[in-house]
Parts: C-alpha cells; sequence; structure tokens
C-alpha cells in the first residue's frame, strides 16, 4: 500500500513539474497600452494602426523609444481619419513587472465636419442617375456630419457597386477630391462620376426540359430582351424559380464575358443562361399527430407538381381524426405569371363532431391567388378571390327539438394574409396577419343573405431573455338571427387555438336553456410569454380571453390562465399547455404542434 501510494505522489509530482511552465507561461505580463482621453470609436481606430503588437516584453528601451516618430504619425492618422485633425498627445513609455507599458494622453479638438457634399453625374441623363438617387438620400455623408474618412470611401465604393448592379460597365470616376479646409474646419467632397452607358439583357436561354413547356418556363422571367440590366431582377428570376412548386436546382447565369458590343452606337447585351431540374413529378406523404382539440390525427397527401407541360399541379388531402375528418382536391393552373397567380378548382368535405355540434359540408370551389401590394401597409400580400359552393347537414347538441339543418349556401369572397419573420419556424420577431370578407346572398344559389368579416392577427418579439407572443382575433356577421346561419358560417371558441382550459368549440352565445349555439360576433386575445430553461426546452405563461355572442350590447369573455412547456423539436415547435378556466374552476390539457406564426 505504501509503495502504491509514493508511486501516485511522484507521477502526480511529475505532472506538475511539466504543467509548470505552460502555467507560468499563462500568467506571464503582457504589455500595456493604456489610452487616455480618446472617444471609444477613436481609441479603437489609435489602438488598430498602432504598430506595436509584435514587440515582447523585453523590448529594449532604446528600441521602444526610437519608435516615437512612427507611433506618432500613426496616432495621427487614425484621429484624421475619424476628423480629428487638431488632435494633440504625449505618450509615455514605462516599466513594471518585467514589462514595458505605454500610456498615450490625447485631447481630441473640434472635430472637421463635412461640408458642400457635391455629386455630379456629367453628361449623364435624368433617368441614368435615377438609380443613385436612393444611396445618396440614404448616405451618412451630409453636411453638418463629423468627416470620417472611411464614410467617404465607401461611399465611392457603393456609387461603383450600384453602377455594376444596373449594368453600368464602364462607370469611372473622373473627379473625386475630399478637400479639407482647417482654417475653416470643414471638408468639402467632390465626385464627378459617370456611369457610361448601360447594358441590356441579351438573348435568354433556357436549357430544354421535357416535363415543361420553354413557353411554361418563359413566364418566370420578369424581363425580356432589351431590358436594363439589372442584378436584382435576376436575383428576383432566381427567386420564382426556388420557390415554385416545380425545381430542385436552378442556374441562372448572365454572360459578362459575351457581352456584345458590335460599335460605339449599339446597344450593349448581356446574354442570360437558365438552366433548370425539375422534382420528381409525384409525391406521396403522411403522417401522425395528436391534438388535444382534434385528438390523435392521421393525414395523407398527394401531389402531382406537373400534371401536364403548362405546368398545372393537383394536390389531394385527406385528414381523419376523432373530432374532425377532412378530404380535399385540388386542380391548379398557373396563370400570366406563374410565380404568384394561380387559379384553382377544388371539391372537399369538412365532418366535425364535438360535445358543441356535428357537421357534414360538402364544398365545389374556385378561387384565384395572387401577391399584391397594398398602400401603406406594404408589398407582398397573397390575396385569394373565392367562391364555393357548399352543402351542410348539421345539428347542435342540444335538446331543441328539431335541431338538425340542412343548408346550401353559395360563399363568395375576399381574403389578404402576409407573414413576415426572422426564422420560418422558431421565429424570435415577426408578425401574421389575416383579414377575410365573405358573404352570400339568396338571389344566388343560396337559402338564405348574409356578410361577414373577419381578422386575426399574431406578434412575436423579444423581450428581455424571452419572448412575447400576442394573438387576437374579431369577427361579425351582418344578419337577422344567430338561428338563421349554418352551424359552419356561426362563431364559437375554446380550445389550442384560442382560450384554453376549456373544450374545443363549448364556448359562444347561448340559447334560453343555456345551451351554446354559437354567435353572430367573436372576439379573442392571448397573451403569453416564453423563456429558455435549457436547449430546445422553453418555459411558457400564459392568458386567454374571448369568447362569441350575438349581440354586441350584451357579451361576457370567458377567461384563462396556465403554464406550458415548449420543446423545439426537428420538425417544428410542440406545446403543451396546462390550463384552467377562471369562470368555472376546470384544467384543461392542450398539447399542439405547428410554428408559431
Amino acid at each position: 500500500m505504501t509503495r502504491s501510494m509514493n508511486s501516485r505522489c511522484l507521477n502526480l509530482l511529475m505532472l506538475l513539474c511539466l504543467s509548470a511552465p505552460a502555467l507560468a507561461q499563462d500568467v506571464s505580463p503582457q504589455p500595456q497600452i493604456v489610452i487616455v482621453g480618446a472617444s471609444p470609436a477613436l481609441e479603437a481606430n489609435i489602438r488598430a494602426l498602432l504598430s506595436l503588437d509584435g514587440e515582447r516584453c523585453d523590448a529594449d528601451q532604446a528600441l521602444l523609444e526610437a519608435r516615437r516618430p512612427a507611433l506618432r504619425r500613426e496616432i495621427e492618422r487614425a484621429a484624421q481619419g475619424l476628423g480629428f485633425y487638431r488632435l494633440t498627445h504625449t505618450l509615455e513609455f514605462s516599466r513594471a513587472d518585467d514589462c514595458w507599458a505605454l500610456r498615450i494622453d490625447v485631447v481630441p479638438g473640434d472635430p472637421v465636419l463635412f461640408g458642400n457634399i457635391d455629386v455630379r453625374f456629367p453628361g449623364t441623363e435624368a433617368d441614368a442617375a435615377a438609380p443613385f438617387a436612393a444611396l445618396l438620400a440614404s448616405s451618412p455623408v451630409v453636411s453638418g456630419a463629423v468627416l470620417n474618412h472611411r464614410l467617404y470611401e465607401n461611399l465611392k465604393s457603393s456609387l461603383s457597386a450600384l453602377a455594376v448592379e444596373n449594368g453600368y460597365f464602364s462607370a469611372r470616376f473622373s473627379r473625386s477630391e475630399l478637400a479639407v479646409d482647417l482654417a475653416r474646419n470643414r471638408a468639402d467632397v467632390l465626385i464627378e462620376f459617370d456611369p457610361g452607358p448601360r447594358y441590356r439583357f441579351g438573348s435568354i436561354h433556357i436549357s430544354p426540359i421535357e416535363a415543361l413547356s420553354d413557353r411554361f418556363i418563359s413566364r418566370f422571367v420578369p424581363f425580356a430582351p432589351g431590358a436594363p440590366y439589372s442584378t436584382e431582377a435576376l436575383v428576383e428570376l432566381r427567386e420564382s424559380f426556388n420557390n415554385s412548386q416545380y425545381f430542385s436546382d436552378v442556374a441562372v447565369t448572365p454572360q459578362l464575358s459575351s457581352a456584345q458590343t458590335a460599335s460605339t452606337n449599339a446597344a450593349r447585351t448581356v446574354p442570360v443562361n437558365i438552366a433548370l431540374q425539375v422534382r420528381p413529378r409525384r409525391s406521396w406523404t403522411g403522417g401522425l399527430g395528436v391534438t388535444t382539440d382534434n385528438g390523435p390525427r392521421m393525414t395523407a397527401n398527394y401531389e402531382d407538381r406537373y400534371f401536364n407541360r403548362s405546368g398545372h399541379r393537383q394536390n389531394g388531402d385527406l385528414a381523419l381524426s376523432t373530432m374532425e375528418n377532412r378530404a380535399n382536391f385540388s386542380h391548379i393552373i398557373p396563370m400570366a405569371d406563374p410565380a404568384t397567380e394561380s387559379l384553382s378548382v377544388s371539391l372537399g368535405y369538412v365532418g366535425q363532431d364535438n360535445d358543441t355540434f356535428s357537421t357534414d359540408t360538402y364544398k365545389l370551389g374556385v378561387s384565384y391567388r395572387s401577391t399584391i401590394d397594398i398602400p401603406l401597409l406594404g408589398e407582398e400580400w397573397l390575396q385569394n378571390i373565392f367562391s364555393n359552393f357548399q352543402r351542410e347537414n348539421s345539428a347542435l347538441n342540444t335538446v331543441t327539438v328539431n335541431s338538425h339543418e340542412s343548408s346550401n349556401l353559395t360563399i363568395s369572397g375576399i381574403n389578404w394574409t402576409r407573414t413576415a419573420a426572422d426564422d420560418p419556424i422558431f421565429p424570435t420577431r415577426g408578425w401574421r396577419v389575416f383579414s377575410q370578407l365573405s358573404g352570400a346572398s339568396n338571389a344566388f344559389l343560396s337559402d338564405l343573405s348574409f356578410l361577414q368579416l373577419y381578422a386575426s392577427g399574431k406578434l412575436v418579439h423579444t423581450v428581455g431573455p424571452g419572448r412575447a407572443l400576442l394573438r387576437v382575433e374579431a369577427g361579425t356577421t351582418l344578419v337577422d338571427g344567430v338561428s338563421e346561419l349554418p352551424v359552419s358560417i356561426r362563431y364559437f371558441t375554446g380550445g389550442d387555438q384560442s382560450v384554453r382550459g376549456y373544450q374545443f368549440g363549448s364556448l359562444g352565445a347561448l340559447n334560453a336553456l343555456g345551451e351554446v349555439i354559437g354567435g353572430k360576433h367573436l372576439l379573442t386575445a392571448s397573451v403569453e410569454y416564453d423563456f429558455s430553461v435549457r436547449p430546445s426546452w422553453k418555459l411558457a405563461v400564459f392568458m386567454d380571453a374571448g369568447n362569441s355572442f350575438a349581440d354586441f350590447n350584451n357579451f361576457t369573455l370567458n377567461k384563462s390562465a396556465g403554464l406550458g412547456l415548449r420543446w423545439l423539436s426537428p420538425i417544428g415547435p410542440i406545446r403543451a399547455d396546462i390550463a384552467k378556466g377562471l369562470d368555472d374552476g376546470n384544467f384543461r390539457l392542450h398539447i399542439t404542434m405547428g410554428p408559431d406564426l
């Protein structure tokens, strides 16, 4: 035992001896440079230009002193780069702990300011100078700002880059001056930039694809031969191909080396080559899941991505659960711009059965989808104009006699949707808005007339160590009475995506017996906060409120609160919430999955 202990002690002593040099190296003194009197930006610039990084602690004092003239020039260059031409400074070397140190005291003085900013495009027509107007309007090089040489050089670089992006491949600076006048403490900028002739798109060559016609693929191209060259147009084209349902690999290549100039007066052109690889034509997918609104759920989807060479598509989906069954088949026809426009003809069925109501709805519809810009609200809103004929058989689970109803409706409407997020699956910042106007008339294949307006919104934003998630939805219906509306058109609340703590569809306007029959109007809201407790795991606290009602003058909001657990799984967020209805005292478990927006 003693021999073994002695052996271990000897090994430990040898390990410490071997580690000693490394430990000594880790704690060895380092040269210190202290800069006093400079702003953070000025100090960083001085440190970046000082050429003392290679000097060791044991550097000779005479050698360090000999570096003074070079160090002074470096400090002056660093200061002048940020506009401080009147900076004064002192240098003091010292030695302590077997290593040298340097103290630099600076007095920056008043900075030089940008004076007159004159950027000209001599001999250039107004339309040629137009692409540069936005750049100049947003440039930080403005009269009265502190002189910064880097900003001046960035302005010149940006002008050159923007010229190339817009096809001005012969652009040059005929004059560029930054005149510093220390007497007036200002710096005037004079730039004469000649973009030269603008190149245009030449021939567009699309590699043939057997599955899709050249005529159809060419409809994705947002420009024609002869249009002004633009890198942005090429990026838009590539994104259109990538975002479509058709292609797995996209290559859009401008042939800049082949740009042709037949003569000094001829148009310059840039040919474009497009090479595409189509995705497999047919796709089958299936899945299993569970939510507390619908219980266990099985889904299946079929997709024919190019039913014919004109790009028609077909989709079929099926969802089966204990509370809701859905089946739908759609034939989609691309329109003039296949990237943003389509016409869809669909046939579907929806069956719902819960404690409040049961419905069987058969639909035949047509819809036109497109992307539009809405003034003051932004670009790329998805617009859907639709008209659906539906046959509905429904029943309310009440004691009312003859609660079974049948109706025929032709519901037409329009809706708008837009989503913006920093991440489509786990956003830390983003929002989603949906709004819809729909209705029917008994003058056209409908048993009744009504007009309905619905809107919903979600917001996700980082607050402190976690995220705040806000949700609101509201709806109203113009109709004489709730009883006239088919059950599928009425508003019900409660459930995973509404007021948690209550069963799906269990909240709504009541009849004389206190039974839920659904309402003409809807209002719900939710506020939630979640934060990370482990990688891929979050805790959440939330409060919900809402209800549907028959009259604006008489309604009650049901409220709930609870705690939740979030798992950021590889297939998306999975949520488990325990919520307590604050009006009836019940606890309820909610399980959902899918993105937050």
